[in-house]
């Protein structure tokens, strides 16, 4: 279960928040190299399995697709097996979207 910053933060014990605050004021190059070796792994996962159907994505098949959108500082990515995973994504999105917009009317 993923967990929100704040939640995480909650769970820290003193010590653990210390050597947080210390690496925070000197730079957070350690706190950086965490959240980026976490990024990493993250941004591989997508790499390897369907965001829709989770199955195993032959890395050698030129049927892959992979799709990158979001805000220039949230940028996500999802990577399909097949085209019509890609499409199911991209209706469902459309219809989320039409969703999001009746209700802020």
């Amino acid at each position: 279960m993923k967990k929100k910053l704040r939640e995480v933060i909650e769970y820290l014990d003193y010590d653990e928040l210390q050597k947080m605050k210390k690496d925070l004021t000197l730079g957070g190059v350690h706190l950086f190299r965490l959240v980026d070796e976490q990024i990493q792994r993250e941004s591989l996962e997508h790499e390897y399995y369907c965001s829709i159907c989770n199955a195993k994505i032959d890395q050698e098949s030129t049927n892959n697709f992979t799709l990158l959108f979001g805000p220039e500082g949230i940028k996500r990515k999802a990577t399909f097996c097949a085209i019509d995973c890609m499409e199911y994504f991209l209706n469902n999105l459309k219809d989320l979207k039409k969703e999001m917009e009746k209700e802020s009317i």
